[in-house]
């Protein structure tokens, strides 16, 4: 992590902290929920800065392997993804599904500690 985006991730837990300590209390009650929300997108957002980058890594090599040829961007891998499996491509080869669930796991793990980790923490 390059030191624009711990300065980054700083300043968004330290407004973070501000808006729950010293606003939220201040706050009527009626709009406690929409603060919370506030906070959560901004918690959301600084694990992005932090863990984003590792996850497109994780996607794209596991869309790499899965689909033994590198796509475009992305979106074409997972485009190209949907069709394979609208097409049946998985359906049959017990060893296609197995590598097929474990890729979708590893990219929704990966996505998962970024938007809602408290997910993972069951995860047996």
């Amino acid at each position: 992590m390059n030191t624009d985006n711990a300065t980054a991730i700083d300043l968004l837990e330290t407004a973070r902290a501000v808006l729950l300590d010293t606003l939220l209390p201040a706050l009527d009650k009626s709009h406690h929920y929409e603060c919370r929300m506030i906070a959560r997108a901004m918690a959301i957002a600084a694990r992005h800065i932090a863990q984003g980058a590792d996850a497109e890594r994780i996607e794209a090599s596991a869309m790499t392997e899965l689909l033994e040829q590198r796509q475009g961007t992305p979106a074409d891998a997972r485009a190209r993804l949907a069709g394979l499996i609208r097409g049946g491509a998985f359906d049959h080869a017990a060893d296609r599904q197995r590598r097929l669930l474990e890729a979708l796991g590893q990219i929704n793990r990966a996505h998962l500690a970024i938007t809602s980790p408290k997910a993972l923490r069951n995860e047996r």
